[in-house]
């Protein structure tokens, strides 16, 4: 199985002092014996070590001779040419880059001090303000930001790729149910590797109904250092940069969006730098652009990074979490079987990473992010009351964009959220969540969609998940009014709300509508020629009405009836799709 070109083809860059920041050759081994370079890397202001700078040579021509990572005390010792002249180059998250001039092999170990200063990150906005750009260099804020970020992406890519840090691992496999409760679970530990495993998860991987019926076998993974570092990852999103809240608060972080619209799977995401502590912290992502089934419900994962007291960065623990769906069949009253794909729940696979010999960190595989507030105290933690998390999205796919303004809300109606722009919603709730969750749209309950009323089980101190799906037209009109006389296609439909003059809904409204039929043919016969068609059905409490058996183009004749009302009269047409939305206005008597 392969993964998408976007993982594949990552490359570690290594920028050197070459002009415009262009990757660079990295040089094969010479067999004569280098001189050293013995650099102490510090804050210009004081002197204090720097610990973790990504200390590099390169010579004359741009190519790579060595690197590493400065010490406790800020020292390291790096090969130099014997001959050419070379420069000492110097990064850091939150500093800005340090560059030598030229120098000389002198014909014994250089001692090279390195001043760095502290890098005056510029103003982000928050998520609603973002316009998404390409990366233009570091005049803008994204670029800004973009410089910090791949400052440590490659002291990340480079630790994992030349094995600078053993490691212990633990891997999981793990099925999960809707609420993210583990199901089944498969794990394997191992020792003393010199870098973590690339796992990934495919959509039919714990799905038996599934399994064999993915397109192209697709594995996907959660994102490393150097797919993120790749020119065609840049190329290939746009960026902005945003400011943290809530669980981010107080970070920074660089937002990645494909930069283009497509078909093939693509990465969004949140790259976040605590600027306090001059570290990467970690990535949120998700991907987009994936099969039917698995739109579902969000594919998607986070990866952390730790940096070690040597300088090296690790990738601490990582997951990614794609949604497992299954086929099932409903039956409408008078109507034949309709089959859909329901989600039954998640499969997620991860892991978490140490230095080879060290003690396992007490780190869930699944983390919520962390509280970055470092001055918070246990006994404000303890008292602080213990919550539970729903999230979840609710996306409109007769629309093909998320539906905003959802009213989520437990069954009492204690805890309320309403969607985002982007359909997003978070539901905090006091303790545990066991209790029926209702979406609230006027929208939903036209559709007669039955996920907008959810049990959802949620243990305290937990994050759970609840997404609601409006599926498409063809699957409404398959769903709610089956297939027509002549079993060769869903009825038509049509649906709206009749009004009064102030907008509010009318209980108990007569509906009608009539249309010609020209001809019917089945089995390759003409069974009957200009028929006159008539449905009817009366408004429900909240003035919603619903009515199937249109036909393909039919030229329709709708009426509305009220009781002391003269009778309202429309044209109407029926729309490509066969579903026609239209609301009727009474006028005020």
């Amino acid at each position: 199985m392969q993964l998408r070109p976007i993982i594949l083809t990552a490359a570690i860059v290594l920028t050197g002092p070459s002009a415009g920041g262009q990757s660079v050759r990295v040089a094969q081994q010479d067999v004569r014996t280098p001189q050293d370079v013995r650099v102490e890397v510090v804050e210009a202001a004081n002197g204090k070590p720097i610990i973790g700078a990504n200390v590099s040579v390169f010579d004359s021509t741009g190519v790579l001779l060595g690197g590493g990572f400065s010490d406790q005390v800020g020292h390291i010792d790096l090969p130099t040419p014997l001959r050419s002249p070379f420069r000492v180059q110097a990064d850091k998250v939150s500093y800005d880059t340090w560059l030598s001039v030229v120098l000389r092999p002198a014909g014994k170990p250089i001692r090279l001090r390195v001043g760095m200063t502290p890098t005056r990150l510029p103003g982000v906005v928050t998520r609603t303000e973002t316009a998404c750009q390409q990366l233009s260099g570091p005049g803008t804020p994204a670029g800004a930001i973009w410089v910090d970020v791949r400052k440590a992406l490659a002291a990340s890519a480079m630790t994992e790729a030349k094995g600078l840090v053993p490691l212990d691992v633990d891997l999981y496999e793990r099925a999960l149910d809707r609420s993210l409760g583990i199901v089944a679970e498969r794990k394997d530990a191992r020792t003393n590797i010199p870098r973590r495993p690339a796992t990934g998860i495919s959509w039919d991987q714990l799905d038996s109904a599934r399994r064999g019926n993915s397109a192209d076998g697709e594995v996907y993974r959660a994102p490393d250092a150097a797919a993120l570092l790749s020119d065609q990852f840049v190329k290939s999103h746009c960026f902005a940069a945003i400011r943290g809240y809530g669980p981010e608060n107080g970070l920074t972080g660089l937002e990645f969006k494909p930069s283009k619209v497509g078909s093939q799977p693509e990465l969004t995401g949140v790259i976040w730098l605590d600027p306090r502590a001059n570290a990467l912290k970690y990535v949120n992502f998700d991907y987009v652009n994936l099969p039917i089934p698995l739109r579902i419900a969000r594919t998607t994962g986070r990866v952390d990074w730790q940096q070690l007291e040597g300088g090296q960065w690790i990738v601490q623990r990582w997951y990614i979490r794609m949604p497992r769906t299954t086929r099932v069949s409903s039956t409408v009253f008078g109507s034949a079987n309709v089959v859909r794909d329901s989600l039954i729940g998640f499969q997620e696979v991860g892991g978490t990473a140490r230095p080879a010999g060290s003690a396992p960190a007490s780190l869930a595989a699944s983390p919520a992010p962390i509280p970055t507030d470092a001055s918070a105290t246990t006994a404000t933690l303890a008292s602080a009351p213990v919550q539970a998390v729903l999230e979840g999205v609710v996306y409109d796919s007769t629309t093909g964009r998320p539906l905003k303004g959802v009213i989520v809300s437990t069954g009492v109606g204690r805890f309320k959220a309403r969607t985002s722009e982007g359909g997003r919603y978070e539901l905090v709730i006091d303790g545990a969540l066991s209790d029926k969750v209702i979406f609230e749209h006027p929208r939903l309950r036209l559709l007669r969609i039955p996920e907008r009323v959810q049990t959802v089980s949620v243990a305290p101190g937990s994050r759970g998940q609840a997404v609601v799906i409006i599926p498409s037209f063809a699957t409404l009109r398959n769903r709610l009014c089956g297939q027509n006389e002549t079993g060769t296609d869903a009825q038509g439909m049509a649906v709206g709300y009749v009004k009064d003059a102030d907008g509010n809904g009318v209980r108990g409204a007569h509906v009608w509508a009539t249309w010609q039929v020209q001809w019917i043919e089945q089995s390759g016969r003409l069974v009957a020629t200009n028929l006159q068609k008539t449905v009817e059905t009366d408004t429900g409490p909240d003035g919603s009405y619903m009515m199937c058996g249109f036909t393909k183009g039919a030229q329709i004749t709708a009426k509305v009836g009220r009781a002391g009302q003269n009778t309202l009269e429309e044209k109407l047409v029926l729309p490509a799709s066969m579903v026609l939305e239209h609301d009727f206005r009474l006028a005020s008597q």
